[in-house]
């Protein structure tokens, strides 16, 4: 296989694997238990098949994310585009990976934790980023090459480690995963909302095979998939070994990831426990965070070519330093009802993508009505969820899996084939 491939993949993988990837599979296996495999099933589903079908579905469009929403509308899909980088980007995406790095890679390290730690902090973490992204020709290399090699082999080794000395062996499940884990594994990964941040990677690789050199279309989709299964494939193994990790802790009283993470690193590196998963945590949003500054940068210079790549990575490392000084709480508050709004239209926009890939005919209503009325109910739980208006609150608990924040699926399904068949209509009365 080509070595810019294997390159690419071992980037697109450190861009995917934040510190959220990293501790959510450890307390799964903690809770599944004996169900551990089910439920991590359910888990691939959407924290890593729905990221790699939308980068195919982003590189076989070759027109960015707008082009994802300009099927709706031109006007849709300009500010559907914007919501998504603003997402991923300054407010939260990128200020929330230096704060994670901060409150967990250093939790155990630093000797004090206060405001002026996490300036010092922010400020060294987005030096470093700023540096790495400033030159986009070099992101492969610099991630592909050097940090996500290292930060697999930390991950292998802790894992190895773990695997060949348990803590425990694994017991019986409890909690949600009890019965039908699939279920809740699903769950688990659709709430990582890997998918917006894989709307906005996807364009970093195929731009970074297009500075390459390859352009041909073919050849571009081609090396895109292959790049997009060397990733989905480390994550499976990575995801499933701290799985593993989890299900073989016995200790009770662990909260999260975190915690099992922690007490694993101390219990087979000793005292140097604590330095070792701080890096881990640093490296994994360190990457991250250069792929949505890098990301956020080329995005917005598609929107305003008189300003250069070098400034756009200024602004959104100064904006993201800024914005992370905020704190975690206070992050996760200001973005939280952003993501609810965007998350669910952007997987209705990406699987109705993929379907029209294997249509013979052009989808117009088979997109616009399946976005509206996913976007619609995302706007009545998101007045849900602060319960602004009690029947508006209502209406929205009334839909079927509200409860558990899918009430746009069943309507989506519905919709996408009605869609579908009047699309079809509509071909056959213009062809007559």
């Amino acid at each position: 296989m080509n070595k810019l491939i294997i390159i690419s993949g071992l980037m697109l993988f450190s861009f995917f694997f934040g510190a959220g990837n990293l501790i959510f599979p450890p307390m799964l296996g903690y809770t599944a238990q004996g169900n551990m495999w089910l439920a991590m099933s359910g888990f691939a589903i959407t924290g890593i098949l729905l990221p790699y079908i939308t980068v195919i579905v982003v590189a076989y469009m070759n027109s960015g994310v707008e082009s994802i929403g300009n099927k709706v509308h031109p006007v849709f899909g300009t500010i559907f585009a914007v919501c998504i980088y603003l997402s991923i980007g300054a407010l939260y995406g990128i200020p929330r990976a230096a704060n994670v790095a901060y409150e967990i890679g250093t939790n155990h390290v630093l000797p004090v934790h206060n405001h002026f730690t996490l300036i010092v902090f922010s400020a060294i973490f987005f030096l470093i980023v700023y540096f790495i992204a400033l030159y986009p020709n070099r992101i492969v290399d610099n991630l592909g090459k050097y940090l996500t090699p290292l930060l697999i082999i930390i991950i292998a080794v802790l894992c190895i480690l773990v695997i060949i000395h348990p803590e425990g062996s694994i017991g019986e499940p409890t909690g949600k995963y009890t019965k039908a884990p699939v279920v809740p594994g699903i769950l688990e990964g659709y709430f990582t909302m890997d998918l917006v941040a894989a709307l906005a990677f996807s364009v970093v690789i195929v731009q970074m095979f297009k500075i390459k050199g390859i352009t041909d279309q073919k050849t571009l989709v081609t090396n895109v998939i292959k790049s997009g299964f060397i990733s989905a494939m480390l994550l499976l193994i990575t995801y499933f070994a701290l799985a593993y990790v989890g299900a073989t802790t016995d200790k009770p009283g662990l909260k999260d990831g975190t915690d099992i993470l922690t007490f694993n690193s101390l219990r087979v590196f000793g005292s140097y426990g604590n330095l070792v998963f701080g890096i881990i945590i640093i490296l994994a949003c360190l990457t991250t965070c250069v792929g949505l500054v890098n990301a956020c940068s080329a995005f917005a210079m598609k929107k305003l070519p008189k300003i250069s790549y070098k400034m756009f990575v200024l602004i959104f490392t100064l904006v993201g330093f800024l914005v992370s000084t905020l704190g975690l709480d206070l992050i996760l508050q200001i973005a939280v009802p952003l993501l609810t709004f965007i998350y669910p239209t952007s997987i209705v926009l990406v699987l109705i993508s993929l379907v029209s890939i294997f249509i013979p005919y052009e989808l117009k209503f088979a997109f616009i009505l399946p976005a509206c009325v996913t976007l619609f109910i995302s706007i009545l739980q998101i007045i849900s969820d602060f319960k602004i208006l009690k029947p508006v609150t209502a209406l929205y608990q009334s839909l079927p899996l509200s409860s558990i924040q899918l009430a746009w699926l069943i309507p989506f399904i519905i919709l996408l084939i009605i869609g579908i068949i009047v699309d079809y209509f509509l071909r056959n009365r213009k062809l007559a």
